[in-house]
């Protein structure tokens, strides 16, 4: 294996913190950002650390003497030989000291020495350093080090996941790609909160695959005999506990007269007919119940049955993009997580992930949302009962800090927005300057992956997809042009 550069001695490196080298002149390697390089103590130790930092010198234009730029101007370079006075430096943070005999990892103690030669860190040395397993999900892989990012499902999921990136960075292709490698394990059971159809319209031969059902928002209906008042009262966020209670009486009487065969419309024709209610009681819980019924979401029968649905290895994509109304997505949202997870918490489905795209809409933090209580009840107590959760966002500084928080391996794509990167920086703790400065510069498809499910924040780039669509959507003209011959064609038929 051929040295990359050599320790040199600066007033910072090398120490237990930095350590700086000139790579080798006249047979320059490729170096990025984010690569694993090794130091050798040893015969049977190394010191593992990560390129931090790359810069270029040049003796010949250090100065900014006005007579050095006129050689320059002057394209003196054909005569001096400039080229030879070049060189290039990198910044390589130490990580720790890893022992390849008895494969153990322990903290540096004492700095390397000046003149030590380092090497692109071996793919075996990098997997043990940061905990991959080989049985693990392929999530990517890390070009320079020719490492596979494949990740223990428990570590990434147990404990919840976060996907965050701005619009257009690959969140949702990244997630496709869990979910594949989810759906080759055939194990958990997984719900798709998926309000723009993302997922749904990019699965090939869908209905050929029996373990992975596509479910309209228009076709949730939510039995109102299975709901107490307390539930309904949920969906109302302005009910005072005495109206709850009112209500709790009307559904008692309800159930007692019809058992399980009544509607919001006969509890509102039971209220209107009441003469014991407070007339600004009743009128409160009608106005409030009307505005339930107007969202079609309500009915004497629940479908679809969750618990016959729910089951292991299979992916419920629930595509909300027919139903444009937040309201009615945040109560399908809640009512559907509430469920699935009592169903949990009582080992009536398998162990189960919720992965809720646009999460900032179904759990925003400066306001209050229907859907908010349950998901955050998940991010604090689901792995206590194997359900969890990966939470999807663009703009992570609108996330509840309380379910954000809870999720302790988070995937980060690019992010540019200061105050996003900020919020991601206050509430990752294993995150450090060096490593945020990293991540607007992001490509589309590269990734930093952080927490619980890696031993250290590692950069790679996501893979390619094989088992869903791998089609490029159509550019704006494209469509454009599909919708005028569509139009057109509509049109001389009439």
């Amino acid at each position: 294996m051929t040295a990359i550069g050599t320790v040199v001695a600066t007033s910072n490196s090398p120490s237990l913190d930095n350590i700086e080298l000139i790579l080798d002149r006249y047979d320059e390697p490729k170096i990025e950002r984010g690569q694993f390089v090794t130091i050798p103590k040893n015969n049977n130790q190394v010191i593992l650390g990560v390129v931090t930092g790359i810069k270029k010198y040049n003796a010949y234009y250090e100065t900014l003497d006005s007579s050095v730029h006129e050689i320059a101007s002057r394209n003196y370079e054909a005569i001096f030989p400039t080229q030879e006075w070049e060189s290039t430096s990198a910044e390589v943070k130490p990580l720790g000291e890893i022992d390849l005999k008895k494969s153990k990892i322990s903290r540096l103690k004492f700095p390397v020495s000046p003149g030590s030669k380092i090497f692109v860190a071996s793919p075996s040395v990098v997997s043990k350093f940061l905990g991959l397993d080989e049985d693990g999900i392929y999530w990517g892989n890390i070009p320079s080090n020719n490492v596979k990012i494949k990740i223990n499902l428990s570590r990434l999921l147990r404990k919840h996941l976060a996907i965050l990136a701005i619009s257009g960075a690959g969140k949702s292709y990244a997630t496709s790609i869990l979910l594949e490698e989810i759906h080759k394990n055939g194990k958990l059971g997984v719900l798709v909160i998926d309000p723009h159809g993302e997922y749904s319209n990019s699965i090939p031969g869908i209905a050929e695959d029996e373990n992975i059902e596509v479910i309209k928002g228009s076709f949730i209906s939510i039995g109102v005999p299975e709901l107490s008042a307390w539930e309904i009262s949920e969906f109302i966020p302005d009910i005072s506990v005495v109206q709850t209670r009112v209500l709790d009486n009307i559904i008692s009487y309800m159930r007692e007269k019809n058992g399980n065969l009544y509607g919001l419309q006969d509890i509102i024709q039971r209220l209107e007919d009441s003469e014991t209610v407070n007339t600004r009681t009743k009128e409160a819980l009608i106005g409030w119940l009307y505005s339930l019924q107007r969202t079609y979401l309500f009915s004497t029968e629940t479908s679809p049955n969750l618990l016959s649905l729910f089951q292991p290895g299979k992916i419920v994509i629930l595509d909300l993009s027919d139903i444009q109304n937040l309201r009615s997505r945040r109560i399908i949202v809640s009512h559907i997580l509430k469920r699935l997870y009592y169903l949990r918490m009582h080992d009536k489905i398998p162990p189960s992930l919720f992965v809720i795209e646009e999460a900032h809409q179904f759990c925003p933090q400066t306001f209050r949302s229907i859907s908010k209580r349950i998901i955050e009840t998940i991010a604090r107590e689901g792995r206590k009962f194997y359900a969890s959760l990966c939470l999807i966002s663009q703009r992570p500084v609108n996330l509840s800090v309380t379910a954000l928080s809870q999720c302790n391996t988070n995937l980060i794509l690019r992010i540019r927005n200061p105050y996003d990167q900020d919020f991601i920086g206050k509430t990752s703790e294993a995150i450090d300057r060096s490593t945020l400065k990293m991540i607007p510069d992001l490509e589309i498809g590269e990734a930093l992956l952080v927490g619980e499910a890696i031993n250290y924040p590692t950069f790679f780039r996501i893979r390619s997809r094989t088992f869903y669509n791998k089609g490029i959507p159509p550019t704006l003209e494209e469509m454009a042009e599909k919708f005028k011959i569509n139009w057109g064609i509509k049109h001389n038929q009439t």
